[in-house]
């Protein structure tokens, strides 16, 4: 005989009704359960809408998009309303960066770079809805001062054997392949669960760059220097994840879990691009062929176990986590110069190894008390132990022999210590929800340069409070206003000193001196109903990083780094909006418009850039005859600021239809992302002595199909 289980959900009025099938569990805030009825092979379902806007999070369905089946992680996050995905993976929320991401609750360390890879190899069909959280509490940690995107996994809890199956084809101007299963089983106290997927993305992408100099005594002249490059790239991307874990209930008190997560990757970006150097600029002054041949493996391994223990039947609950995460990293790069030009300059091929080992330990212990008269009280600890060591290698290739580049080879040590406390008290009264947190998180950072023996050592010590308040009226009207003080602290990738090089005339270089940004930000919010939320914010950020480029003169190579400038202002309104103009469509939009606004001083220049600029999204979902189902998401982003740089305005639509088969046990979906190919990126920008343009023509237009089966 099969348990069913009814829930109601207050926010959309819907309901699932779920027996031993496979679906996941469901997890909202409000819920009302009612008991437990036998109605044999009965199965209900009504899903959630893709999108769900809270007082105090976004929340995005992934399961119950079309369009997300059969894509990466990141390609679902760049369609999400108010997230920005850059070039090279990096995230900003509502026009603003420095984003935290959280799985499943648990703060990732890894670099934007490695994040991106991560992202890139995970399915998304592994992914049950992602939380976008603007301004978390103090139980939250402090660190990303835009905020928190938190990417929910799916979670089996029926009772029994069951799982998924999934396999999705597609093609952009590359092949693209997602397979893989889940399983649970659960058949009383004793729960086994896991999943495997392999993933293999080709991509092409096609870059064009025109970098213009002058002379830096005289920078308002006509320019000394221009360069016009053109490049081609394959990017073939495969991955494997594993993921096994057990949880143990002990006693209707105490319940224990184990966890393993591998994820273990191959990465490659073999490019070819035509160089042009026009020095006067009026005169062909250089022109070379270049073959860059880059190859990243990883290798990533999590260990983790967590318990809970309830104290009593009022809740006093006691939850405690411990993590272990120990990844290597191995990236060789390969230059081959081609001069098509006689040219004073020269250029030497060059290759690189650069090994890193990265280790991680957490420790969390969170308690939970209520007290009398609807009131709670949250408390609790958190240590996170980190090491990187990073023995990059560089060579040039002389008369057919290669030596050592003592220029840019450097061994890097980094180490990091966060200890953290934090109280979180909550007040419910009949119309009124109250809450008045403080965390206390101290650092201690060394970093160590061994191949010239320099260390650079700091620690502080930082409070960082935050409060929220909601009122909700008897007619469907609800204000609300929360505030939090943040921390953007820079990655170790950030930090690192040593030279990525792009190609002979671009290189990314670290900062051993960034300092961390401090964030103070602000809501205010209406919510009417289901049906519309309006949101005023504003944050002010100082010591803020961004990016910057530096020409290294007689060189014609153009440095990218990060440096801190004084301060930013962000502030903007955004407006959601959810309707059903016919009983089978459901609209969702977002309307979001913002101001950036950087100042400070570098290299002896005043800054003072801002940019007034809007986002529109709209997803159409739409419920057909026979089990079909239908999705239209459209996105457009205007002209914004990317630190001291401009992104020029772009659009997305995307289509998508799904049809359940064999008794709604299995799904076929079809979707085509970016049908107008209009989805590129392009960044242009004057400071310090040149100009750039940089377009990227991204892989962008990509169609799949894809099957997914419960049993």
């Amino acid at each position: 005989m099969n348990r069913i289980y009814i829930l109601f959900v207050s926010l959309c009025s819907s309901f699932t009704i779920a027996q031993s099938t496979g679906y996941t569990e469901v997890q909202l805030d409000s819920l009302f359960q009612v008991e437990n009825t036998d109605l044999g092979e009965v199965l209900i379902r009504v899903n959630q809408p893709i999108f769900q806007q809270k007082a105090d999070k976004m929340v995005f369905n992934v399961e119950n998009s079309t369009l997300s089946d059969g894509s990466t992680v990141l390609e679902v996050l760049g369609r999400a309303p108010g997230i920005l995905v850059s070039q090279d993976g990096e995230l900003s929320l509502r026009g603003k960066n420095g984003v935290s991401v959280m799985i499943n609750g648990k703060l990732s360390m890894l670099s934007s770079k490695e994040l991106a890879n991560l992202l890139r190899s995970t399915n998304s069909s592994l992914v049950k809805n992602i939380e976008i959280i603007a301004n978390p509490s103090a139980k939250y940690d402090a660190t990303g001062n835009a905020g928190i995107i938190n990417i929910v996994l799916k979670k089996n809890v029926v009772e029994g054997l069951n799982g998924t199956a999934y396999s999705s084809g597609g093609r952009g101007r590359k092949n693209r392949m997602n397979t893989g299963f889940s399983f649970n089983y659960n058949p009383n106290a004793w729960r086994v669960f896991g999943d495997y997927s392999y993933t293999f993305r080709g991509e092409e992408e096609r870059k064009t760059f025109e970098q213009d100099f002058f002379d830096p005594k005289s920078p308002s002249t006509y320019p000394i220097r221009h360069s016009d490059q053109t490049y081609k790239t394959s990017e073939p991307l495969t991955s494997n994840n594993f993921k096994l874990g057990t949880d143990y209930q002990l006693s209707t008190k105490t319940t224990l879990g184990f966890l393993i997560d591998a994820k273990i990757g191959r990465y490659e970006n073999k490019s070819k691009g035509d160089n042009q150097i026009y020095a006067p600029i009026e005169t062909l002054y250089s022109s070379i062929v270049t073959d860059n041949y880059n190859q990243e493996h990883w290798y990533d391994y999590t260990y983790s176990f967590h318990g809970t223990h309830q104290f009593s039947p009022e809740g006093t609950r006691l939850d405690v986590e411990i993590d272990w995460e120990q990844s290597k990293f191995r990236s060789i790069q390969t230059q081959e110069q081609h001069p098509l030009l006689f040219s004073q300059e020269e250029h030497n091929d060059r290759r690189g190894k650069i090994p890193s080992k990265f280790r991680v330990f957490n420790g969390k212990l969170d308690l939970t008390i209520p007290l009398l008269n609807n009131q709670t009280l949250e408390t609790g600890w958190k240590s996170t132990v980190k090491s990187n060591d990073n023995p990059s290698i560089y060579e040039l290739k002389e008369d057919n022999q290669w030596i050592i580049d003592p220029v840019t080879t450097n061994h890097y040590a980094y180490k990091e210590q966060i200890h953290a406390a934090y109280i979180n008290y909550k007040l419910a009264l009949d119309h009124w929800q109250i809450q008045v947190g403080l965390r206390n998180e101290y650092t201690d950072r060394n970093i160590h340069q061994k191949t010239s023996n320099e260390e650079h050592q700091t620690d502080y010590n930082k409070l960082f409070p935050s409060a929220s308040i909601k009122y909700e009226t008897d007619h469907a009207h609800s204000f609300y206003a929360s505030y939090s003080k943040r921390i953007n602290r820079p990655s170790h990738f950030d930090l690192n000193p040593f030279r990525f090089y792009s190609d002979p005339f671009n290189y990314w270089e670290g900062n051993v001196h960034l300092k961390p940004e401090i964030t103070h930000a602000t809501e205010l919010g209406y919510i009417w109903s289901k049906y519309l939320i309006g949101t005023l914010y504003f944050s002010q950020t100082k010591d803020v990083m961004t990016q910057v480029y530096r020409y290294e003169e007689n060189q014609t190579i153009l440095v990218k780094t990060q440096e801190n400038l004084s301060k930013s202002y962000h502030y903007g309104a955004t407006l959601t909006a959810t309707i059903n103009p016919t009983d089978f469509w459901t609209l969702s939009s977002m309307f979001n418009v913002f101001n950036n606004q950087y100042k400070g001083e570098y290299q002896e220049t005043t800054i003072d850039s801002k940019q007034l600029a809007f986002t529109v999204n709209a997803q159409n979902s739409f419920s057909l005859l026979k089990g079909i189902k239908a999705e239209i998401n459209g996105q457009y982003f205007s002209k914004s600021t990317i630190g001291l740089y401009k992104r020029e305005a772009y659009f997305d639509l995307s289509l998508g239809a799904s049809k359940a088969v064999f008794n709604e046990k299995g799904n076929i979906k079809l979707g085509i992302t970016d049908v107008l190919k209009t989805n590129n990126f392009i960044l242009t920008g004057t400071n310090f002595g040149s100009y750039v343009r940089q377009k990227y023509d991204l892989d962008s237009r990509v169609m799949t199909l894809s099957f997914n089966y419960n049993w």
